[in-house]
């Protein structure tokens, strides 16, 4: 079944203890734009690219259970799906994004099931509904994966460390295997800065959104990030360098936000993408505005404009998040 992992993790949060409390919240977002580039111009039903699989029109939940006794919490549970329509292809399809068991211990916290990887921002930072995306949607890095992890809260920042398959959203097991790790310095939330540094290793297939292809190619990437809050602006910056396929492999990215309003209902967002891998270079640059209505409904319009194909995209959503129970 190739979502038993999911199921299973589902049956063992419904099993959960009696002194435990879970949240559920219905996901739906709508969205439409135009795209132009030198090959074709046409209405797109999508943010990305025809293969990726955020953001299209979908409708699921996000289901979150905790786990505690009388001492405070000692594990977490959480299940998160949606039902997408891919315009391109003409057909719906179950994107699983969250399908994990975690475990506080007095040492280390311990996570299995589909979450995060130790590599660079994606490490910490939820963009699963934006419509701009860092570096894991050009191709370095993931922002979940199947496998198993570590972290450890430190007093100036945290340790990370996870082995999963190196296929991100969807599971394959034929050999394949990546080793992330990320030991970062500050405390976003309090400090108003955090400073990271990553390691990738291992054997990974080219992906391409559920597709994942045979042929493994050995990854070794480093990567220094940096996140600083200052007043109303937001900076995030990344830097990867290594090898994939045994050849050269670099990435750059920067991202600069500004809020306003009262709560930072609205947002200007503004990033640079660069990327060289197989001696393919290609930099993209786009921006965005984010206003949220209320609580748990925001709106998003982007622009951006890829080198590759010479493609230029202004794509709108609507997106709402729901407490349900």
């Amino acid at each position: 079944m190739k979502y038993f992992p999911a199921l299973l993790l589902l049956l063992l949060t419904a099993l959960g203890a009696q002194a435990s409390d879970s949240l559920l919240y219905i996901e739906a977002q709508g969205v439409g734009g135009y795209s132009r580039s030198d090959m074709d111009k046409e209405y797109v039903y999508r943010s990305g690219n025809a293969d990726d699989v955020m953001q299209l029109n979908s409708v699921g939940f996000d289901f979150i259970k905790k786990f505690s006794s009388e001492t405070g919490d000692f594990g977490a549970a959480a299940v998160q799906g949606r039902l997408a329509y891919n315009e391109d292809k003409d057909k719906a399809e179950f994107q699983l994004y969250n399908a994990y068991l975690k475990a506080k211990t007095s040492i280390v916290d311990i996570w299995a099931g589909h979450d995060r990887t130790a590599f660079g921002l994606a490490s910490f930072w939820d963009t699963h509904g934006d419509l701009l995306q860092p570096l894991p949607m050009y191709g370095f890095g993931f922002d979940r994966d199947w496998g198993a992890g570590l972290s450890k809260d430190t007093e100036h920042g945290d340790i990370k460390m996870a082995l999963t398959t190196g296929t991100g959203m969807g599971i394959k097991a034929k050999g394949n295997w990546l080793l992330t790790s990320r030991a970062s310095y500050g405390v976003l939330s309090y400090d108003n800065y955090n400073i990271g540094l990553s390691g990738m290793a291992g054997k990974k297939p080219d992906v391409m959104g559920y597709e994942i292809m045979d042929k493994l190619k050995e990854t070794l990437i480093g990567a220094l990030d940096a996140s600083f809050n200052h007043s109303r602006f937001e900076h995030k910056a990344e830097i990867n360098i290594g090898k994939k396929n045994k050849k050269n492999a670099f990435a750059g990215f920067y991202r600069m936000g500004i809020n306003f309003l009262e709560e930072n209902r609205l947002k200007l967002e503004g990033q640079y993408v660069y990327t060289e891998e197989e001696d393919v270079k290609d930099y993209a640059a786009g921006g965005g505005i984010t206003f949220k209505f209320n609580s748990w409904l925001t709106g998003r319009i982007m622009y951006e404009w890829q080198h590759d194909m010479n493609e230029r995209r202004i794509i709108a959503q609507l997106y709402l998040y729901y407490f349900a129970l």
